[in-house]
Parts: structure tokens; sequence; C-alpha cells
């Protein structure tokens, strides 16, 4: 879908700009989709600001369900936002709930 800037709303326009100048990081999709999924991983458990590795890249968890990708050069800005978790899968996942 292609929208034209004058039409889009404020909110599609950064959307659409976040979308297309950050590239896909897929590990980070299927971490976020496994620990959203409770029904076939209800035992995983998370704990904030924990670095954890998945195909050699580390990543970590904020309060409240944000995941971010820790890469060289990125200490000063914590790394980069990789996407959340659904409030009641945090709550589940980790001690808050």
């Amino acid at each position: 879908m292609y929208v034209l800037c004058s039409e889009a709303t404020s909110e599609e326009r950064r959307t659409t700009l976040t979308v297309s100048t950050q590239p896909r990081d897929i590990t980070a999709e299927r971490i976020l989709e496994r620990l959203s999924d409770l029904t076939k991983y209800p035992h995983e458990e998370i704990v904030p600001y924990r670095e954890f590795s998945v195909d050699g890249r580390l990543y970590y968890f904020t309060p409240g369900g944000f995941l971010y990708r820790r890469d060289p050069g990125t200490e000063e800005v914590g790394g980069f936002f990789c996407g959340y978790l659904a409030e009641e899968v945090w709550r589940y996942r980790t001690d808050d709930g």
C-alpha cells in the first residue's frame, strides 16, 4: 500500500519512515514470536536487562517487554530497538506478573 504524504497521518508517515530505514531483524522477530506463544512455550522466563545470545547476536529486554539488540558501537545508545511483547505476555514471563 502506498500512501501519499499529503493524505497520510503523521503516524502513517512515521511508521513508513521507520519501516523503510530499519532493516528487518528476522532473529528478533522469531524471539518475539516464540515468547508470545504461551501455549507452546509456557515456561520461558524473561529477566529485564539480562543479555542473551541468539544466532551470534546479543539481545536484552527492558521493563515493559521492549527487545533491543546490542551491536558493537551501540553502547552509548543502548542498542537497536527490535520490537516489543504484549503487556499480558510480559507480565506472564516476568516476576512482575
